[in-house]
């Protein structure tokens, strides 16, 4: 199976301008935990990510409002992806690779999708138990 196929496409995006508020009503609206960061809403090249414990954490460690923060000051970065034709092996080894529970599918340098850890549970939930427990384990020092 490709990443294309397990992929939900055509996600809504954030650039490292807008604000986390704006990031936050994607989440919201959306209902995931995640929005990618594109360099513009035209090329939708992928700078990096945001979470939804990234917005909570950052927000309860410097204690401002979502609306006087850029989300380029919270991306993680560099983000991790597959291209839409690699097998969904590739991404489930670089979500246990990353410790991640989604990663960024690209084609042609663009953002085309997201695989998460929901999308392997829905169609390969062998994978996404082994997925999980990497996830979940402490990062080595």
């Amino acid at each position: 199976m490709k990443a294309s196929e397990l992929m939900q496409s055509n996600p809504e995006v954030v650039i490292p301008e807008d604000r986390l508020s704006e990031a936050l009503r994607v989440m919201l609206t959306r209902n995931v935990g995640c929005v990618p960061v594109v360099d513009s809403r035209a090329t939708l090249a992928p700078l990096g990510v945001i979470t939804d414990r990234d917005a909570a954490l950052y927000l309860a460690s410097h204690d401002v409002r979502p609306s006087e923060v850029l989300c380029r000051s919270l991306m993680s970065s560099p983000v991790v992806t597959v291209a839409a034709d690699d097998d969904v092996k590739m991404a489930k080894d670089k979500m246990r690779e990353f410790q991640l529970r989604r990663v960024i599918v690209v084609d042609g340098g663009r953002i085309a999708g997201i695989i998460s850890q929901a999308d392997f549970a829905r169609e390969k939930p062998k994978d996404a138990q082994q997925i999980l427990e990497d996830v979940s384990q402490p990062k080595a020092a």
